[in-house]
């Protein structure tokens, strides 16, 4: 089979689109998307189910606009992991089809459709411009990380979301964690995804650091369940765990995952730290030699041992 997925392009909203058709066409069983939401200015959420088993696990990407080569990564582990399934092709020592038939992972392969678009395309693609532009204080829209009312989707979620740090009280590029906790279309979308389903463990992907975090607020047994698998991940990686300290700042997607599910929850950080920019492509090959088994380890764990 040919790969569908091209992840070493400015890859946007309306060609990960395109791939989750076709990618859906051509693997009709075992690749299915849905809509599970919408953005502020109507854009489809999509989530992408991979596999038939009864566990599941759940990767993310974008919930950062800036971020979006999360969304690469993720869309092109979609394609690698079906095309070694119906070739019947292992990875990495993990025999694909066997595995994916025991355990499905589940994608929303990006949270933040409306944010990535204002970074790759600019202000044109934003139902509002003229919103936007007074939000961001002018037309270079490359740093921004929000969502399209100026909300940082990875402050949203009801973990100590009252005691958040740095938070810059008003819509901004970034570090503005909303009026209230989920008031933004996106994060609410995946909090409800994520209730609706019984995953087993959780990844949200970012972009610039090759660390991990792990730990937040986690203790007993969730704490050496969670450093056992992270260590896997770091091994795998070769990215560097962070313990973030005993009074981490909160809101984010796997800090809510650890305290409410009691389940291990992970953030990685893909790519050598590059500063307030999206991540530059010539980053890629390192990023997917380092992440290409990582879906189908996690989903191992969560069949075996979870």
């Amino acid at each position: 089979m040919e790969s569908i997925v091209n992840p070493k392009v400015i890859y946007t909203y309306q060609q990960m689109v395109k791939d989750l058709k076709k990618l859906n066409q051509v693997y009709p069983n075992l690749v299915t998307y849905d809509v599970i939401g919408k953005s502020v200015d109507n854009r489809n959420i999509y989530a992408v189910k991979l596999g038939f088993g009864e566990t599941e696990i759940f990767l993310n990407g974008a919930h950062h606009a800036r971020e979006w080569l999360t969304t690469s990564l993720l869309m092109n582990m979609i394609d690698y992991y079906s095309q070694a399934y119906e070739a019947n092709n292992s990875i990495g020592g993990y025999d694909v089809k066997t595995l994916l038939n025991k355990a499905t992972i589940w994608f929303v392969p990006m949270v933040n459709p409306d944010g990535v678009s204002l970074v790759q395309l600019g202000v044109n693609s934003a139902k509002r411009p003229d919103e936007v532009i007074a939000i961001n204080n002018g037309n270079d829209f490359s740093t921004w990380k929000a969502n399209i009312r100026g909300v940082d989707l990875n402050r949203q979620y009801p973990a100590d979301w009252d005691s958040i740090q740095d938070n810059v009280g008003h819509p901004a590029s970034m570090m503005y964690k909303g009026p209230t906790p989920l008031s933004e279309p996106e994060s609410k979308t995946v909090y409800t995804f994520t209730l609706n389903h019984d995953f087993k463990l959780a990844v949200a992907y970012h972009s610039s650091g090759e660390e991990i975090f792990w730990k937040y607020k986690c203790k007993g047994e969730l704490l050496e369940t969670s450093k056992r698998i992270a260590e896997i991940f770091s091994e795998k990686t070769e990215y560097q765990l962070v313990d973030p300290g005993p009074n981490p700042s909160g809101g984010g997607y796997t800090d809510w995952f650890l305290t409410t599910l009691k389940r291990p929850a992970f953030t990685p950080e893909i790519s050598p730290l590059v500063g307030p920019r999206p991540v530059p492509l010539k980053n890629y090959d390192k990023i997917w030699k380092d992440n290409k088994e990582v879906g189908l380890m996690l989903a191992t764990e969560a069949y075996l041992h979870l």
